[in-house]
């Protein structure tokens, strides 16, 4: 496909899965489901990210303005990929199992940025562009362009999105299912 050529939802989707991951759905972002209490789930501070990372709470936006970030586009690439573990509270397995969630979605995120599509990326957990975030060195973003808040962070119904979109969201206590939006127009 030649630059500046937009892609149909169906080779999204095609593209998505010869990329590695699992399932790969479009629906209108008008079908998200936003439970703004979820934000409590972040002030707890259950990852150590809360006030330490600019794409998470409270850096990143209130729940309402994070929802109507999101509002902006009208369609969301949602991906999953779903891994095989040997315990999911085995935090280390599921630590890397995201980490290849994360990886892969930057991958096709690049891909279909190179094809023209720009669009705004929600990823699994928090924003990993770097080691260690620059907010906990008083100092700017380094890659804006690469800054991207998680699910909980835009108080997005994961279990909700998922069963909208056709996918599990649990799967046992021996496999991880983890999910990335691209939202564009």
């Amino acid at each position: 496909m030649k630059r500046g050529i937009k892609m149909t939802e169906k080779e999204m989707k095609e593209l998505a899965l010869a990329e590695g991951f699992t399932e790969a759905e479009i629906i209108e972002t008008e079908e998200l489901t936003f439970i703004h209490s979820l934000r409590a789930c972040c002030e707890a501070n259950e990852c150590g990210n809360y006030g330490r990372n600019y794409a998470c709470p409270p850096d990143c936006g209130s729940p309402e303005a994070m929802e109507a970030r999101v509002r902006q586009y009208r369609k969301a690439l949602v991906l999953q990929t779903v891994q095989q573990v040997d315990d999911i509270m085995d935090s280390a397995q599921t630590k890397e199992a995201k980490k290849f969630h994360n990886m892969i979605s930057w991958e096709l995120i690049g891909r279909l940025r190179e094809e023209g599509l720009e669009g705004l990326p929600v990823m699994a957990g928090p924003c990993s562009a770097c080691a260690v975030c620059a907010k906990t060195e008083g100092k700017p973003c380094r890659f804006p362009e690469k800054i991207a808040s998680c699910l909980s962070a835009y108080c997005i119904h994961a279990a909700d999105m998922a069963e909208k979109c056709g996918m599990d969201y649990w799967c046992g206590r021996s496999r991880v299912a983890f999910f990335s939006i691209y939202l564009f127009n």
